[in-house]
């Protein structure tokens, strides 16, 4: 057996060298091509890497408007140094604008040949303010987003109980605040009910997170600490009660098993 393979195997070679022999020139056209095939490849890679035609000085900015769509701006963030296009990372230019840029929430870049590099952006949206000596307006994250007008600042609910949590928040830093995360949270959670889409919330105070009370329309609403998500959707349901005037509630209390509620007092 062992000598039967042996002399298998010698045939074998026996013949590749004879075809090798008969194609000698074939061989070596094949094997000239792939060197070509290899030093032009290499030479491309260096080309495309090195050569000035494919260097970005800026990045195109385009800004994302959930009322007015996609809409370019007169405005570019500028490269130092140039990057040349195949060597620029998404990831790493994405960040590297958002380091200058606090206020932009996703950065997405697209590239373009030969030099164009765009960024589609999607802004912070403020959804609450808080106040430490003067007004901040804050996102979902609790993220501090550049100053605005007094007037702009008006629609936001105020996040009242956070005096002693917080010290100098900045611009473009998250407050690192549980009672804040919470209330934007609560926040966050009423945003998703139907039934409160068109409903203007005033303010969240969680001064006592036992005692989470945020107002509503004029009604004040105390959920107590935790099940946010079960408290607003029995909430719902009361106040979907066809009985129910919502302008003659002043409170209504979720923290116990009984709803509790408090009407206004009537006028004289």
């Amino acid at each position: 057996m062992r000598r039967k393979r042996r002399a298998l195997k010698f045939e074998f070679i026996k013949q590749s060298g004879e075809y090798v022999e008969r194609n000698r020139r074939a061989v070596l056209i094949f094997v000239m091509l792939c060197a070509l095939a290899i030093g032009a490849g290499f030479w491309l890679h260096v080309f495309l890497r090195t050569a000035s035609y494919f260097d970005c000085y800026a990045i195109e900015i385009i800004k994302f408007s959930e009322s007015e769509g996609l809409r370019a701006q007169k405005e570019f963030f500028k490269l130092s140094p140039k990057i040349n296009i195949f060597m620029a990372d998404s990831l790493v230019l994405s960040n590297k604008i958002k380091s200058v840029h606090p206020e932009f929430q996703n950065v997405l870049i697209t590239k373009y040949l030969p030099n164009r590099l765009i960024a589609t952006i999607i802004d912070r949206r403020a959804v609450a303010k808080i106040k430490v000596g003067k007004f901040f307006q804050v996102d979902y994250e609790g993220m501090v987003l550049p100053q605005v007008s007094e007037k702009e600042l008006e629609s936001l609910p105020l996040i009242i109980g956070l005096e002693s949590q917080l010290f100098n928040p900045s611009v473009g830093k998250k407050v690192k605040s549980s009672r804040l995360l919470n209330a934007l949270n609560l926040l966050a959670l009423v945003s998703e009910v139907k039934e409160f889409k068109d409903s203007v919330i005033e303010n969240i105070d969680v001064s006592y997170p036992e005692n989470t009370t945020f107002k509503m329309d004029g009604m004040n609403i105390i959920l107590g600490e935790g099940e946010y998500g079960k408290k607003l959707e029995l909430l719902s349901r009361i106040l979907d009660d066809p009985k129910i005037q919502r302008q003659d509630i002043d409170y209504v209390d979720l923290r116990f098993a009984d709803v509790v509620f408090g009407t206004k007092p009537t006028k004289k």
